[in-house]
């Protein structure tokens, strides 16, 4: 018995119980059974760190101005405030505004040329969709319903903040290619992608992280959230561990990231609140 409890131990634990569910998923009998079995291990993980206000499911991402996104593996949501729209209770066929999704996730067992094209795609896809905002100079933080009057430094910008996007990772057991293959066509797909519509991180168990940094400054080099102020890529192991890595990075998203106002909602469920002018009337 532990004389003190170490957290930081518990969620080793938690990334070593991943890994093994990933090598358990291996043994279903069809590739999509494979793959369902490892993104069901991946949520029961996120649900047991986050805390509950936070909404850890599957399904697709729309916004009011008619984009729906493809299905994703991961979605991450603001469970308190998120309208829900699900088809016959299928959490494949479930639809989420993208003013409350948080972040989504992509979970491959391996990444190779395919799987790398598919990811990159499908978060792009989530990426797109538009928060609706009558006025960049009101925003709210995840997980609350005030809404702030920023200064004009603080503009609301989906495009050019990263913390005003969803944020988007790729997780696998372990990547097929080369790694220099892999970074190279990482680069590809970068290159031909608007900065605000890519992936964030891409994280594989047995290998590493892929993140983007700044080495504009001598010496030294900067990691960046998004592509946004980056000149390059980076492939690191990470010595206290890549799922650990992508926890940290998923929880400053969850804390530091900012949605347009709740008001927008009313567009899912009425499309207006004003009611017509040609009803009828009578005294009362």
């Amino acid at each position: 018995m532990e004389k003190h409890f170490n957290s930081i131990e518990y969620v080793k634990g938690l990334s070593e119980e991943l890994i093994d569910s990933f090598k358990k998923a291996n043994k279903a009998t069809t590739p999509v059974l494979v793959g369902n079995a490892k993104e069901n291990a991946v949520r029961n993980k996120l649900e047991l760190i986050f805390p509950q206000s936070i909404g850890v499911s599957t399904g697709c991402v729309i916004d009011s101005f008619g984009h729906t996104s493809k299905q994703t593996d991961i979605i991450l949501y603001e469970k308190d405030i998120c309208p829900v729209f699900s088809i016959n209770d299928t959490p494949e066929s479930t639809y989420y505004p993208c003013e409350s999704v948080i972040a989504i996730g992509e979970i491959k067992s391996t990444l190779n040329t395919n799987t790398i094209d598919d990811s990159f795609s499908k978060i792009k896809s989530v990426k797109e969709c538009i928060r609706h905002s009558s006025d960049n100079m009101y925003w709210r933080k995840y997980c609350s319903r005030q809404i702030i009057y920023g200064s004009e430094s603080e503009i609301y910008n989906q495009e050019a903040n990263a913390f005003d996007q969803i944020y988007g990772f790729i997780l696998c057991e372990k990547i097929e290619l080369k790694i220099e293959t892999f970074t190279n066509q990482c680069i590809d797909l970068i290159k031909n992608t608007s900065a605000h519509l890519l992936p964030n991180i891409i994280v594989s168990l047995n290998d590493g992280i892929l993140v983007y940094i700044d080495t504009s400054c001598t010496n030294n080099y900067f990691i960046r959230e998004d592509k946004h102020n980056a000149d390059s890529i980076y492939f690191i192991e990470v010595p206290s561990g890549n799922f650990q890595y992508l926890l940290h990075e998923l929880n400053k998203f969850i804390n530091r990231g900012r949605s347009s106002n709740i008001l927008p909602f009313n567009k899912y469920i009425i499309g207006s609140s004003s009611l017509p002018g040609t009803g009828l009337i009578c005294q009362i």
